[in-house]
Formats: C-alpha cells, structure tokens, sequence
C-alpha cells in the first residue's frame, strides 16, 4: 500500500477549524456551520467528523497538526507556509514545540521545494523530541472533549506511521529541487559524521529508493541486455564496455546519495551488489573466456568508480584489477618472449642441424641456422626482457641437448654461449645457482665418460683429464685436480712396482725355473693397482708345483682375508675374499651418501688395496671362484646393504 503524503491542509482540526479540545457535539455543529465549496465538499467535511470522533482517526489526525500551540501560532503557521519563504519559516517556527516544527516542515515540503537546510532542521528536531509531553497534552485535551484516551502502544504506532508519511514529502520536496540528490547526499553524511545520526534515516532512504526504483529497473535491464548481447556476438565487445560505462554512470546518480547511509550499516547498497556481480561476471567473461584484457579492464575501472563504494565491494574489485592487470603484464610479457620461444622449438625440431652448427661455430649470432636464429633471438629478448627468462629458455635447451639427445658436448656449449646473461643485473640468486648447477653437471656428463673409456690407459686418461681442466667450469676444477693427482701418483706407484716386481722374479723365479726341468702349471699375478672393483684381474707368471699344491689345498667356500703384502700367492679361500669384497664395494659404493659414510666407503678400499692390490692366483682356483661370484649376485647385495645399515 502506497503511503500518502502529509499535508496540513488536508488534516481534519483545519478542514473543519476544529480545536483539540471541541466536543463530539461542537464537531457536529462545525460540520452544519462549514460552508460547502469545491476544496471542502459534503463527503470531505463528513470524512473530517468521522476521523475527529472515532478515537483511532483521532489519533493520526491530531498527531499530524500542531498540537502544543496557540489558535494564534497556528493561524499563522498556516498563513505562512504556502508562500513565505523556507528561511523566514523556519525562523518562525525555531521555537515550537518539536512535534508542532515537524509537522511545518514536512507540510511545507509536501508544497514545494525544499533546501538540504529545511531537511537538516527537520532531522535535528526529531534527536531532541520527547513524546511524552504530547502523550501528556492528548490525555489532558481528550478528558476536555469528551474522548477516551490512547495508550503509549496505539501512540508509538501512529507517531511512526507519521514519520513514514514525512518522509513522502521530504523526499519529494527535496528531489524536485535543483541537485536533490546531492543535498539529499550531504545531509545524509553530516547526519552520519556528527556521531549520532538521526533515526529518521532509514525511513528517508527507503523513501528516496522508492522513489529511484523505477529508472534503476530500467538501468538494470539495459546493464543485461548489453551484457547478453556481447555474449552473443550481436554487439561487439568494445561497443558493450562503451555502453555498460555509460549506464553504470547513470546507476551512480540514483545511489551515491545512500552511499554513507550503507557505509555506516556496514554492507553494500543490494541492488547496487547485485549489480556489481554481475558486471563483474562479465569482466571474468571477457578475461578467461574472449582475452579481451583492455576491454576488462576498461570496465573495471568503471566499476571501482561508480559501483564499488561498499568497502567489500572496493577490496574486490581492488583485487580484480590487480590480478588483471598482472595477466597484462603476463601477456605483454609472452609477447616479447614468444619469437625466443618459436627459436628454441625450431632448435629442437632441427637438432642435429643445430649440434653441427654449434660445433663449429659456436652459439653466435653468425651460426648457420637454426643455432644463430636462436642466438640472434636470445639476444633482442635480453634487450626487453627478464633475463632469468632468458637464461630458462637456453637451460631448457640444453637440458634438451643433455637429456633426450644424449649430447651433453653441444649442451655444455649452449650454457657457455649464454653465461653473459649471469652478468644482467636483475638476474636473481636463484637463477645464477641453477644455472651454475647446470654447467657442472653437463660438464661432468660430457667428460666423465671420456675420461672412464681410457681406463685401460693411464698416460691417455691422465691426458684426457688434463685438458679437462683447462676448459672446466669452476666448480668441477678442484674434482678434476683431485683426480689428476691422483692419476700421477697412480703411474709413479706403477712404475716403481714394476721394477720391484722385476728383479723379485729374477732373484727369486729364475733358479726355480732351473731346477725344475718340466713346464711348470700355469698361474696367475693380480695388476698392481688400487682397487678397481669394475676391472678384470690379468697377467700369468710360472710358479713350482709345490706352490701350486699350497695354493689349491683348500676347497671349501669360506673366505680368508689375506695377509696386506704384494706378489703372495693366494689361496682359493683368499682369493674368493678378494673376488667377492670386489663385487661387494662395487655396490656399496652407490650406497654412500653421508660424509662420514663415504669416509666409512674409504677406509674398506684402503684396506681392500693393501691385501689384494697385487697377487698371484692359479687359474683353476681363479676360474672356480669367478664362477661362484657370477651366481652370488644377490648375496652380495646383502651383504653389501648390511654393512650400508652400520653407516
């Protein structure tokens, strides 16, 4: 039901120039005295007595005039009100009781214009009205008149049904004002500001949302219809932003007023929210779904200027456009970067083509392509781009190179050709490590197998590792230093124990060899070398039969550490410890991880060596034991993780 306006004119005290004190019988006469005119018809003065003699109409009638004044005040209120003027009323009226300055207020709205100074006026009485005075005046003029009297329920409910009846008239008195809304704005946030705003409010933005329902319905609609018809292609997108800004605008006119208002409550304006979701909805749509990022974000700032005000939806839309605007900078970015990316797929799509190009010129922009096409492609992303991109985009290269192609030589030489990224100054910590990890480990993956095939050879390895290191990356040259060491020392062990081994034969094997006239059975001498558990053992010298029948005597399957010395003629028992610690220390070798571990690893080799770095064996007794190693696989495995377990 739609609430009428106030309106002093209209009331029934004026109507029929009735006084709160006149008597049923009094009204009577009134009504048979009032001359009937086209303002004051049978049926409205029959209207007037019926509200003035039923108590419940009584009520809203005499809350709605000037209770508390004289018939003088009140024949010059309604003197006044239809044509002096807002300034000079409300200076008469300052000094009336509050409930008598409302009800002025409100009848002078309801008759034109009004300024934000006639509404703050209007909104300051009601903080100071008291009603118990006025319940007081009632029950003392109905006694007078004849009239049963209200109670406070009845009194509190008429008194807010007037409020609602005010806030019509305020409303329209305001809006019809030149720049209503924005008065109707400032006195909202004054009310607000001053720390205890009046209770009035709610009702007076419920009427001023009534009152905008209407054009916001329409705005609404139109906010719909454009986002469905971009959706359907019927309107192109940039046409939609265009038109969406546009409405969002004129949505702002009807709600900035109640902004503060809602503020204060602590939630957005509904309609408003409703609104915002949806136009955010369409932003999501436009990102994820078209990649219109400019258009989105056009329209986010749309939103944060006429819809976001709510402090909720402010952090969201705040949140929205950041993330846009790093999906932007993302694009921006892949644009730069794309033509280094289409350069390393082509690498890769051509690889043996870039491994020869590579190989004989270097990654220079000069290489034959496809090798200098991603030279030259490296090189003007460095000009715009992240260099920690850069340098991902050569170490996915390389990584390609090193893992799928098995050519860790043309990897190592794609890092070496791009290290001068390492020098950018927005190259991260992070970067620099991992692509320093990349070197070494490429590096090692290219040599260390060149390295492993010359171990037959120690002068040709010693040479492989020396140019090593001439080439080596920083942090591998203390290995390969290490391992030159210790391949020099290895070669000068070799060399003494081979002038040892010579004239131990010829003092010692020679007379044997005369006095045994026949052939001698034929034995074996381990290498001298350290311990080598991969290499196979070799070497046959002549020894007397006699040893031959020590050496075989026994032929169980225990094992005997041999004695630490070189050139004994070991036992099969001895020989199995040998063969079979071997293979033991070849697979504990995997198994050391810790730096106590690998000094655990070392000290087993150390003693290994001493005993079975160099020895003699018969080939019988050599043969059966390798045979039982080759089936004993998984023992050692056992052992070999037993011994791990102690670590």
């Amino acid at each position: 039901m739609q609430t009428e306006e106030f309106s002093l004119g209209s009331n029934a005290f004026n109507v029929l120039g009735a006084r709160f004190q006149s008597t049923a019988q009094e009204i009577a006469d009134l009504v048979d005295d009032a001359e009937i005119g086209p303002s004051r018809t049978e049926n409205v003065l029959n209207k007037a007595q019926q509200a003035l003699v039923t108590p419940r109409l009584r009520l809203q009638a005499e809350l709605s005039w000037l209770p508390e004044l004289s018939e003088t005040q009140v024949a010059k209120v309604l003197d006044q009100s239809s044509n002096t003027d807002e300034e000079i009323l409300l200076q008469t009226i300052a000094n009336f009781p509050d409930l008598a300055k409302v009800n002025v207020i409100a009848d002078m709205a309801s008759r034109r214009t009004i300024t934000k100074d006639a509404l703050a006026a209007y909104l300051n009485t009601w903080k100071w009205f008291e009603p118990e005075p006025v319940f007081s005046f009632l029950h003392k003029t109905r006694r007078a008149a004849g009239f049963p009297v209200p109670d406070q329920t009845t009194f509190q409910s008429t008194l807010h049904d007037l409020k609602q009846r005010h806030a019509v008239s305020l409303v329209r008195g305001l809006m019809d004002g030149s720049d209503g809304s924005s008065h109707l704005s400032d006195v909202l946030d004054a009310e607000i500001l001053s720390g205890s705003p009046s209770s009035f409010l709610p009702l007076l933005v419920k009427e001023f949302e009534k009152r905008c329902e209407k054009d916001q319905l329409r705005i609404a609609d139109e906010i719909h219809e454009t986002i469905e018809s971009s959706k359907s292609g019927s309107l192109s997108n940039a046409a939609a932003a265009s038109r969406l800004g546009n409405a969002l605008k004129k949505w702002n006119h009807y709600t900035r007023p109640v902004i503060g208002f809602y503020n204060w409550r602590g939630h957005a304006e509904p309609r408003t929210k409703k609104i915002f979701e949806e136009m955010r909805e369409y932003v999501l749509y436009l990102t994820n779904v078209e990649g219109r990022l400019d258009e989105a974000k056009e329209l986010l700032f749309a939103i944060a200027s006429w819809l976001a005000h709510a402090e909720e939806l402010k952090n969201l839309s705040e949140k929205d456009l950041l993330d846009l605007e790093g999906l932007i900078n993302e694009r921006q970015e892949l644009m730069l970067f794309q033509p280094l990316v289409d350069a390393c797929d082509a690498a890769k799509a051509a690889h043996q083509e870039f491994a020869k190009s590579v190989k004989a010129y270097g990654l220079t922009a000069e290489a034959r392509s496809p090798a200098g096409s991603f030279a030259q492609a490296l090189k003007a992303y460095m000009e715009v781009g992240d260099p920690n991109l850069a340098a991902a985009a050569a170490g996915d290269l390389a990584l390609f190179f090193n893992n799928d192609q098995q050519k860790p030589e043309v990897a190592y030489i794609i890092l070496r050709g791009v290290d001068y990224i390492l020098q950018k100054p927005k190259i991260s910590d992070e970067t620099k490590a991992r692509f320093t990890e990349y070197v070494e480990t490429i590096f090692r993956n290219w040599k260390i197998p060149e390295i492993e095939k010359e171990k037959g050879n120690l002068s040709r390895m010693t040479a492989v590792v020396e140019a090593a290191m001439i080439i080596a990356p920083v942090g591998v040259k203390p290995e390969l230093a290490e391992l030159y060491s210790v391949l020099i020392d290895k070669r000068r062990q070799n060399r003494t124990k081979f002038v040892v081994s010579v004239l131990v034969l010829a003092v010692v094997f020679i007379p044997v060899a005369f006095v045994n006239s026949n052939k001698s059975p034929s034995y074996s001498s381990s290498p001298s070398s350290s311990y080598k558990p991969s290499s196979t053992v070799n070497g046959t010298l002549p020894l007397s039969s006699s040893a031959s029948t020590k050496a075989s005597s026994v032929d169980d399957k225990s094992e005997f550490k041999p004695l630490p010395r070189v050139g004994a003629t070991l036992n099969r028992s001895e020989i199995r410890y040998c063969i079979f610690q071997g293979k033991r220390l070849d697979l504990l070798r995997t198994m050391a991880q810790s730096n106590s571990a690998i000094d655990k690893f070392n000290g087993l080799v150390a003693d290994f060596n001493l005993r079975c770095s160099n020895f003699r064996y018969r080939q019988s007794d050599m043969t059966a034991v390798e045979l039982e190693a080759s089936s004993n696989g998984s023992q050692f495995m056992r052992d070999a993780a037993t011994v791990a377990k102690g670590w």
